[in-house]
């Protein structure tokens, strides 16, 4: 079953990203077929450059919940810092580091996650085309736990649903939900009745530059 699990979001992961180069590359076609011609330069009256393009790196980081499926841990805090380098105004990819505490159910101790992924993500609209832009993300990463019961090893198949706008030139809000199943886990309390996992999920406000 826990095979069957790892193939399924391993194949929904790719199937994301299969769309998003897809839908990527036919809105670069459309905009070429749809641009001005090579020399045809503005008049005098307007401006050479028409908007400025979209930054190509950006640094940021966020607060948020995390909460675990199948009772492992209680609701608790948890933090991201994230790098996002941008590939067209469609495609960018991620990499994410994500801590949080969680006070287990049943010994009222701590768990303490750090979680490391690579992901693409895909802008559901473009950046001038709405007041927020929404988009989504898949990828595939490290978690491990310390704590009673923790599991230092195990594969994350993290997927996101956001938003996020610049307020200024270089500063970017945002703000994210992720779901985070994860395979190769056991988070199982010694002497436990059942066994219990590491899926979760998180609600992320985040902030940073973009240059």
């Amino acid at each position: 079953m826990r095979m069957r699990r790892l193939a399924a979001a391993g194949m929904t992961v790719a199937a994301m990203m299969a769309l998003a180069f897809a839908a990527d590359a036919q809105d670069t076609a459309a905009d070429r077929r749809g641009g001005r011609p090579a020399g045809n330069l503005p008049p005098a009256d307007q401006p050479l450059i028409q908007r400025f393009p979209e930054p190509t790196i950006a640094v940021e980081g966020g607060f948020g919940v995390l909460g675990y499926l199948g009772g492992t841990a209680a609701v608790g805090p948890t933090w991201n810092v994230r790098v996002t380098g941008t590939l067209s105004p469609r495609l960018a990819v991620e990499g994410n580091y994500v801590g949080s505490v969680n006070e287990r159910t049943t010994t009222a101790r701590s768990l303490v996650l750090t979680s490391f992924d690579a992901g693409v993500r895909y802008n559901v609209l473009r950046a001038h085309e709405a007041f927020v832009q929404p988009f989504v993300v898949a990828g595939v990463g490290y978690a491990g736990w310390a704590g009673e019961g923790g599991d230092a090893f195990a594969v994350a198949v993290p997927l996101t649903a956001g938003v996020e706008r610049l307020v200024t030139r270089n500063i970017k809000l945002g703000a994210r939900f992720n779901f985070r199943p994860v395979f190769l886990d056991d988070l199982s309390v010694r002497g436990a009745a059942e066994r219990t996992g590491g899926d979760s999920w998180s609600v992320i406000a985040h902030g940073g530059g973009a240059f």
